[in-house]
């Protein structure tokens, strides 16, 4: 076993060699060297024993996001009620680094009286983030001064909400106890309109990263909706995994034979990936919408009653897809998204994961739990001020200033 490891090192290193010298010569696209390391790190993966994140959540973490401007802050968001923001860089160059906090929301301030379903930040801005709670309400926060510009009340408990990275139409889709999915539009502080259509509980709305205005929904119904919300008729049709033939708006189709509560899109926007209480895992071509039949294997694990969204890897040249999945037994399931094929199982976690997220620039991964801690998951054996040497050295965190 270990000369077969030895092998396989052996033969990685002389790839990456052999890359390196066809890219310089010209023969190869930069990006194949990219697609190269990226899933050589990708494939080291492995819980970071030298990265604690402060834990200040007495709850259960039940949700965390990191922003895109600069991969720089991570928010966090527990079954307490209240809302934390991360450093992820302010001990970068300590051997152990301990994430400290930097600000917070206390719920008895002004903050939400019920449990955090999900936090988003703003994505084109990190001076504004989102929350939506158990307590029917989504607030619009203002970073500098930790408080709450805008609050929508839904009236039913919100489980999930959603806002697009690449739409400028400033609209929040919400997933709730109320069979519609309704929109809020951060530039009025108004509901527009709603998109009837399921016939139980939403637990989760996805924007495509493709299509401004294309949103994808999981429900209790055990259905997958797909929804062009500038059209009358906005539903345009009810997945169905056993690809038959049925009108695409049939109450015949289900996309799960039990409640679906996680739904991503693929970086290009071709695929969506949803997982329900049936313990199945589908990946779908959103180009025919229909069930590419992936096999992902029996190993997930999947009873968790609010929404629990996969995590996809960036999309590379010459690099396969992974998605990651919080399975019910405190792991991380790793599969190669096109084949289905389990490629790892990270471990180490003492709690049932809850979130994940992705930090780019230095390929990790960061997990919370309902043991009330936020986990870093990076390469082994990285030297991580090599791996942060590329990034600005500016801060842009929004000021008035």
């Amino acid at each position: 076993m270990n000369s077969r490891r030895t092998r396989s090192r052996t033969w990685n290193r002389s790839k990456c060699t052999s890359l390196l010298y066809q890219a310089e010569l010209g023969l190869v696209r930069p990006s194949a060297l990219q697609g190269h390391y990226l899933s050589k790190r990708l494939l080291d993966l492995t819980l970071d024993p030298s990265t604690t994140v402060q834990r200040e959540h007495v709850s259960a973490v039940n949700t965390i996001d990191i922003e895109e401007a600069e991969g720089r802050y991570l928010l966090s968001g527990g079954g307490d009620g209240n809302i934390f923001i991360y450093d992820l860089e302010e001990s970068q160059r300590e051997e152990r680094r301990v994430i400290k906090c930097m600000a917070g929301a206390d719920r008895n301030i002004s903050g939400h009286k019920g449990g955090i379903s999900r936090v988003n930040w703003y994505p084109f801005d990190n001076g504004m983030f989102t929350s939506s709670s158990f307590d029917s309400t989504i607030k619009v926060w203002d970073t500098n001064t930790m408080e709450v510009a805008c609050t929508f009340d839904l009236e039913n408990k919100v489980y999930s909400h959603a806002i697009s990275s690449k739409a400028t139409h400033g609209l929040i889709a919400t997933a709730s106890s109320d069979p519609r999915i309704r929109l809020c539009d951060l530039k009025t502080g108004a509901f527009t309109h709603s998109l009837p259509g399921h016939r139980g509980t939403v637990l989760s709305v996805e924007w495509s990263p493709r299509h401004e205005y294309l949103l994808a929904s999981g429900s209790t119904d055990t259905t997958v909706r797909l929804w062009d919300i500038r059209k009358s008729s906005s539903c345009l049709c009810s997945l169905d995994l056993h690809n038959t033939n049925s009108p695409p708006l049939s109450e015949a189709n289900v996309a799960h034979t039990r409640t679906v509560n996680g739904l991503a899109f693929t970086p290009d926007g071709l695929h969506l990936v949803s997982t329900g209480h049936d313990d199945k895992m589908r990946l779908w071509n959103l180009y025919t919408g229909q069930n590419t039949l992936t096999n992902y294997g029996t190993m997930i694990r999947n009873q968790f009653v609010y929404n629990l969204t996969p995590l996809i890897s960036p999309m590379s040249t010459g690099s396969p897809t992974y998605v990651f999945y919080p399975s019910n037994d405190r792991s991380i399931l790793m599969y190669d998204l096109m084949d289905g094929s389990l490629v790892k199982r990270l471990t180490g976690s003492f709690g049932r994961i809850t979130a994940l997220t992705w930090r780019p620039r230095t390929q990790e991964i960061y997990s919370a739990g309902n043991d009330h801690d936020i986990l870093a998951w990076g390469p082994k054996n990285v030297d991580r001020d090599n791996a942060l040497q590329a990034m600005a050295d500016q801060d842009t965190w929004s000021d008035s200033d």
